[in-house]
């Protein structure tokens, strides 16, 4: 792209907004239904960030992209986008809802009115890592909110990205009525300390308490990347979260868990809190291929 056609912008809150298992949809729907279905998530989703001023810049399949002049707009469009999705009637009993990243910053803008740069880059990964349902947002996009929407978030925990030399804190914002605020907590540094160790063929890390999560997939960007090619290119990701460490799937056809002594089941766009020690497959169950991940949970005191 010509450098001379992108002009700097005083900034602004980018918004992606993506329908969450839109392959499953097909899968249970059909083509016709489904389409329909996500046409009915999307216009919906339009709908709420033009209330709140927003500029939507591209449909990119079942994902909108969204420029807004605030933070505030931005997350007030993010809280009416779930509460309209969740109302949408479901499909083949598959129910309707997105996961939402956004992030607030300097923008490059060219002469067709798309948008480009760190912020656009960084609102595309925190969507990434919103589960089904989620609204993610970093610190600094939060304390450009208003108390009254400030106090509607929780935080969760810092990310590494690639380019920066410090971490991004991540927040989650509460859209659901009567949703618990701490459910966070913080660790009693007199408990029994915890390490998690991965290992996947000459791959070994060691994650404790205050490592950056671990992501899992075919993507060269991912901290384990996987060759096996039944896997996605972003297939899970471990956090460390409140003393525990959290397996989230985010793949499309879930991930295989075998925990010692437990029967072997599939993870599905969900999440489990890991236990002592298993493995982790992604094609196949655990025994029908080598290509695992090994998981160990110890303690120090």
């Amino acid at each position: 792209m010509d450098r001379e056609s992108l002009n700097d912008a005083s900034g602004g809150a980018v918004m992606f907004a993506d329908v969450s298992g839109s392959t499953r949809l097909y899968e249970m729907a059909g083509n016709e239904a489904a389409l329909a279905a996500i046409g009915r998530c999307i216009r919906a989703m339009t709908s709420c960030a033009a209330a709140s001023h927003g500029r939507i810049v591209k449909t990119i399949g079942d994902e909108i992209m969204v420029l807004f002049p605030s933070a505030e707009t931005a997350m007030l469009a993010a809280l009416d986008m779930q509460l309209a999705v969740s109302e949408l009637a479901p499909v083949s009993g598959v129910p309707m809802s997105v996961h939402i990243g956004i992030h607030h910053g300097p923008v490059l803008l060219d002469t067709s009115g798309d948008v480009f740069g760190d912020t656009v880059n960084l609102a595309a990964r925190l969507t990434a890592l919103a589960s089904r349902g989620q609204i993610i947002t970093s610190k600094d996009t939060v304390e450009r909110l208003s108390a009254s929407l400030r106090q509607r978030t929780r935080c969760l925990y810092p990310i590494k990205v690639r380019g920066r030399d410090q971490p991004v804190e991540l927040f989650e914002a509460i859209w659901q009525e009567g949703t618990d605020l701490t459910l966070v907590a913080e660790v009693n540094s007199q408990l029994v300390a915890s390490f998690l160790t991965l290992r996947y063929r000459d791959t070994l890390l060691e994650m404790s308490a205050e490592s950056a999560p671990v992501t899992v997939g075919r993507d060269g960007s991912m901290t384990i990347v996987v060759s096996d090619r039944r896997a996605s290119r972003f297939q899970a990701v471990v956090e460390p979260r409140a003393g525990r460490y959290v397996l989230i799937d985010r793949s499309s056809n879930g991930t295989h868990v075998r925990i010692d002594g437990e029967e072997a089941f599939i993870l599905r766009r969900d999440e489990i809190t890991l236990r002592s020690h298993g493995w982790l497959t992604f094609g196949e169950a655990v025994g029908a291929s080598d290509e695992c991940v090994e998981f160990f949970l110890q303690a120090d005191r």
